[in-house]
């Protein structure tokens, strides 16, 4: 397949071109565009469609051929070598492990996706918005179960640490590039308190002079990536105790949900069901005998006759 099979064109307007951080519900890109919602030629498959978003079983894992970053942390940015240069750390893979001007990173592939609850409408941290939670959620994704318009989404959760204003609760735009030293850029002269006055300034924002470092997250839909029938996720990967989806438990899941209501429900309709076998049985075999002894009878009855 090519991009454009999906992503169709019409006067210049992609479709789909900001489906990860889109804010609003508008668009997208869907799977049921070509295959309907009820592609599977079985009805109780089928039916999974309502809640459980296409990609959740045919994307059982993503970064098959190359690996993601996972977590990048700012606070360990800044350290030179012994020269007083800045230096790389790369893996066996080539990824960077450490950047004397991005601090540490985490790679992973063949990665399992995390799971949440998704209406197609994100919220995002913009600048002038001060820190209400930790971890802060750079991209939230909304979504609940009650909400007839949200399905169950595997999603990429990329998480790290970056320098926050700790008096005015806020995150820090730094000065990261300048041509030459001395100029107050990061990535030249690894001064953090300069790098982030001017980066503020520039951005016209207000800055106390005090930072620290703070947690956030930022979650990715995942559209890409797609397996084949064959190996996508079987039904005890989510219908069990811990499977994957084991923290969405907002709703009702059989196989992985403990209900004394329906457990002993389910137990009292195998005792009926065994009752109720039993009982038609011994009703025939009564009817049978009733039905001998009737012939017998009228036999004798028509021979005195």
């Amino acid at each position: 397949m090519q991009c454009i099979d999906c992503h169709r064109t019409e006067r210049h307007n992609i479709s789909g071109k900001l489906y990860s951080v889109s804010a609003s519900n508008t668009n997208r890109v869907s799977c049921d565009q070509c295959h309907t919602s009820s592609p599977h030629m079985d009805m109780i498959i089928d039916q999974h469609t309502a809640k459980v978003a296409c990609q959740t079983c045919h994307i059982p894992e993503y970064a098959k051929a190359n690996a993601t970053k996972l977590w990048w942390d700012w606070s360990t940015a800044g350290r030179l070598d012994e020269m007083g240069l800045p230096y790389a750390e790369p893996d066996a893979d080539g990824n960077h492990n450490y950047l004397s001007i991005k601090g540490n990173f985490v790679w992973d592939d063949h990665v399992e996706p995390e799971y949440t609850w998704f209406n197609g409408i994100a919220d995002h941290y913009l600048g002038t918005d001060t820190i209400k939670e930790i971890p802060v959620k750079i991209i939230d994704l909304y979504g609940e179960y009650k909400d007839p318009d949200s399905k169950i989404w595997p999603v990429k959760v990329h998480r790290g640490r970056q320098i926050y204003d700790t008096v005015n609760n806020t995150l820090v735009h730094l000065k990261l590039f300048a041509p030459e030293q001395g100029m107050g850029s990061f990535w030249k002269d690894f001064d953090w308190d300069t790098a982030a006055y001017l980066g503020m300034k520039y951005n016209n924002r207000p800055y106390s002079g005090k930072w620290g470092f703070v947690e956030s997250e930022a979650a990715w839909p995942l559209n890409h990536m797609v397996s084949p029938k064959e190996k996508t996720l079987s039904c005890t990967e989510c219908h069990s105790r811990d499977g994957r989806l084991a923290e969405l438990n907002d709703f009702y899941l059989p196989g992985r949900d403990y209900s004394s209501l329906v457990e002993q429900g389910g137990i009292g309709i195998i005792l009926l069901s065994i009752v109720g076998v039993f009982g038609h049985g011994i009703m025939r075999i009564i009817s049978c005998f009733r039905k001998d002894e009737c012939v017998e009878s009228e036999i004798e009855k028509n021979g005195k006759s």
